[in-house]
C-alpha cells in the first residue's frame, strides 16, 4: 500500500508527519510524494485558525469524491484538528475512515489496518492524558532525504498556558519535557547521519524542563540544553521555535553572541502591542518586556533577525489598541511578521467575549499592517545589500532547475546559480539584491 500525507500548520505538524511517515514504513507501507498514486491520503490538520479547518475539510470533500469511486481508497484525519472535532468529523464525513490525534500518532499503522478490515478507529487522548507526543522519537522515527541538511527535534510537547483564543491545549495537552540526554543522544545520531542545521522545537520551547529540571548556575534547563547541544560535533547551526516572551530571560539573551553556532535569528510572537489587549489574550507580559528583550537582542547582535506573530481584530480591541500595536511595530522594526485576523475558537474564553470586532475592520487592520510590514522588512533587508553571507544550500528552485535556494544564519530565504552538488552545503553568497521575503546572490569562492 502507498500512503500519501499532506500537512498543514507549524513546523510541530511538519515533525508529526515525518514521524508517522518513518512509523508506517516500519511496517511495510511506502510513502509516496504523489497523492494521485496513494491508496490511502492522511491529511495532517491545524486547528489553531477557523480558516485552517475549512481548508482542510475543503480539502477532504475533494479526496471523498474519488472515495465514491473507488471505496478502497481510504482518508484520514491527523493532527490538531481530529483531537478538537473528535468523533464529529465521521458525522460531518460519513466516509472518512479514520481519526488520529497529535498524541496518538505512533498508533497510525493500527488506524489503518483497523480502516482496512471496515472499521472506523478514532485514536484520540484521553481527558487525563499528558502523555508527550515526542516521549518516543527516536532517529528511526525520521525518513532523511538524500542531501538532507537539516531537521526538527521536538523537545516538549503540550502547553500549560490558558490563552483566551488558543486551542492548543485542548489539542496537545499538557505540557511535557524529554530527557535531556534522549535528545541529545538523537541530535548526535542526526549529527553523525550527515544533518547540519538542528532546529528546536516545543509549543513554548523556551519553558523546557521547569519544574522537572534544576536552574543550574542561574541558567534554565533550556538554556543548559542549548550550551549542551552547542558542544556537540558536527553542529554548524542551531535554532529554536517558539519562544514565550514571559520567559525569555537575560540567560537566554547571553546565549547569544556567546554561542555562534546559535542563528541570530528569533521568532518572538507578542499577538498585540497594546496591553490591555495582552491582558485579555491572557498574555501574562506587557509591551515594556518585549522592547525590553528585543533591544538587548539588538544590543548583543544589532543585525540579528527579529519575527513574530500578531493577532489583529481580537474581541475588543480598539482603534487606540490597534495604533500601540503599529508603534510598537515601528519601534522593533520586524523583519518578518505573521499576521493573522482573530479567528474565534470554540472552546476557547474569546470566543464568547463581548465587543467581538467586525469583519471588515479586522480585514482592514491586516491590510495596515501587512502594508507596514513590506517596509520594515525591505529596510531589514536592505541592510545586508553586498554583504557575503554564509548560506545552507537546501535543493532547487521551482521556478528554474539552475538556482538554488538556501537560508543565512539570519534565516533569510537567499537564491542563487549554481551545480546541484552544493546543496547540503554552507556555501559563501554575495547579496546582489533583495526584496520584502529574500535575497539574491552570487556564489564566490
Amino acid at each position: 500500500m502507498q500512503v500519501h500525507i499532506k500537512t498543514y500548520g507549524c513546523q510541530m505538524n511538519e515533525r508529526d508527519s515525518e514521524i508517522m511517515g518513518a512509523v508506517l514504513k516500519e511496517k511495510g507501507w511506502q510513502i509516496c510524494g504523489n497523492e494521485e498514486d496513494a491508496d490511502a491520503i492522511i491529511l495532517n490538520c491545524c486547528s489553531v485558525r477557523d480558516q485552517a479547518e475549512l481548508k482542510a475539510i475543503g480539502k477532504l470533500q475533494q479526496l471523498i469524491k474519488r472515495k465514491n469511486e473507488d471505496e478502497n481508497f481510504l482518508v484520514g484525519i491527523c493532527g490538531c484538528m481530529a483531537e478538537n472535532l473528535g468523533k464529529e468529523l465521521f458525522r460531518r464525513i460519513p466516509k472518512l475512515n479514520f481519526i488520529v490525534g497529535p498524541r496518538q500518532i505512533y498508533r497510525i499503522g493500527e488506524a489503518i489496518s483497523l480502516a482496512i478490515k471496515g472499521e472506523k478507529p478514532a485514536f484520540l487522548a484521553d481527558a487525563d492524558d499528558v502523555t508527550c507526543n515526542c516521549k518516543n522519537n527516536k532517529l528511526h522515527h525520521r525518513n532523511l532525504q538524500e542531501l538532507q541538511s537539516s531537521a526538527y527535534v521536538t523537545i516538549s510537547n503540550g502547553c500549560n498556558m490558558r490563552c483566551s483564543y488558543c486551542i492548543v491545549p485542548k489539542t496537545r495537552g499538557r505540557e511535557t519535557s524529554r530527557p535531556m540526554e534522549a535528545i541529545l543522544d538523537e541530535i548526535q545520531l542526526l549529527l553523525e547521519s550527515g544533518i547540519r542545521e538542528i532546529t528546536l522545537l516545543g509549543q513554548i520551547v523556551n519553558f523546557y524542563g521547569m519544574g522537572r529540571f534544576p536552574m543550574i548556575n542561574g541558567e534554565s534547563p533550556f538554556v543548559q540544553l542549548i550550551r549542551k547541544i552547542h558542544n556537540l560535533k558536527g553542529l554548524d547551526r542551531l535554532r529554536f521555535l517558539s519562544p514565550h516572551p514571559s520567559g525569555f530571560r537575560d540567560d537566554l539573551i547571553c546565549c547569544f553572541g556567546d554561542l555562534p553556532k546559535l542563528c541570530p535569528h528569533v521568532h518572538l510572537p507578542i499577538q498585540s502591542g497594546s496591553n490591555r489587549v495582552l491582558q485579555l489574550m491572557r498574555r501574562p507580559y506587557q509591551r515594556e518586556k518585549i522592547l525590553e528583550i528585543t533591544q538587548k537582542l539588538r544590543q548583543r547582535i544589532p543585525l540579528i533577525s527579529i519575527s513574530t506573530d500578531l493577532i489583529v481584530g481580537f474581541p475588543g480591541e480598539t482603534d487606540d489598541d490597534f495604533h500601540e500595536t503599529l508603534c510598537l511595530f515601528d519601534e522593533i522594526s520586524f523583519d518578518m511578521a505573521y499576521i493573522f485576523k482573530y479567528s474565534r475558537r470554540s472552546g476557547t474564553p474569546a470566543a464568547t467575549m463581548d465587543n467581538q470586532v467586525a469583519q471588515s475592520i479586522c480585514e482592514e487592520r491586516n491590510q495596515v499592517l501587512l502594508e507596514k510590514l513590506k517596509h520594515t522588512s525591505l529596510e531589514r533587508n536592505r541592510l545586508f545589500l553586498n554583504s557575503i553571507q554564509p548560506v545552507l544550500v537546501e535543493q532547487h528552485s521551482k521556478r528554474d532547475p539552475n538556482v538554488l535556494f538556501g537560508y543565512t544564519p539570519h534565516r533569510k530565504k537567499t537564491f542563487f546559480s549554481a551545480p546541484s552538488e552544493m546543496i547540503g552545503k554552507i556555501v559563501s553568497v554575495r547579496i546582489q539584491d533583495v526584496s520584502t521575503g529574500c535575497f539574491i546572490g552570487t556564489i564566490i569562492g
